[in-house]
């Protein structure tokens, strides 16, 4: 039974600071980025016990370099998995914020299966993919798992492990998820879902 999770959002990348939009962009780390996987991983091998930790990634390549900091410092390999990606934005991957909003459609209702450009995920669709993934992930008889994301899949995970998924908390709840921030989820004795730690980047300082 999946009892733990630890999720970890890349480091700092370089469409952040380009202008250019997120999504499937296939960015890489800043130097900074890189820093605070550095850091990330000094935490975790330190103050988690790792050896008990499967570690998974999102396969885009911010992501995976992120996780390879975390490989090298724990010595726990590491799993790509393309269900782990972040919200696809279609044919606006790679273009700058005003290139892709010269091709944004307007939001229409309901907002969860808005789909805002070509080719691209409704929210829906991303929390369905993330929720079957972390179903698949439940029953592979894994009970500590670490995994290193995106923002907004994270906040899918975190929804999911909480029960989460009526049309109105889908929409009405959010997570603030920082580059490099560690969110800690637990399951008590009795069942009960737990957030141990959320958005915590106490570890960068």
């Amino acid at each position: 039974m999946l009892n733990e999770l630890i999720l970890l959002r890349h480091g700092e990348s370089e469409h952040m600071l380009e202008g250019v939009v997120g999504g499937w962009t296939n960015s890489t780390l800043t130097p900074l980025g890189v820093t605070q996987a550095k850091q990330t991983a000094d935490y975790l091998a330190k103050s988690v016990p790792t050896p008990a930790f499967q570690i998974f990634t999102s396969d885009l390549t911010r992501a995976v370099q992120t996780a390879e900091w975390i490989t090298q410092k724990t010595g726990n390999p590491f799993t790509k998995a393309g269900q782990l990606r972040e919200l696809n934005n279609g044919v606006a991957k790679d273009l700058s914020k005003a290139e892709a909003q010269k091709i944004w459609s307007s939001p229409t209702e309901p907002v969860l299966d808005w789909i805002p450009y070509d080719q691209s995920e409704s929210w829906r669709m991303l929390y369905s993919r993330i929720a079957t993934y972390m179903e698949f992930l439940a029953n592979a008889n894994m009970e500590r798992l670490i995994i290193i994301s995106h923002a907004n899949s994270i906040i899918c995970i975190i929804n999911w492990w909480l029960g989460l998924s009526s049309d109105i908390h889908l929409q009405n709840i959010t997570h603030d998820i920082r580059p490099c921030s560690l969110t800690h989820l637990t399951r008590e004795k009795d069942g009960s879902s737990r957030v141990a730690k959320l958005n915590d980047v106490s570890h960068l300082m």
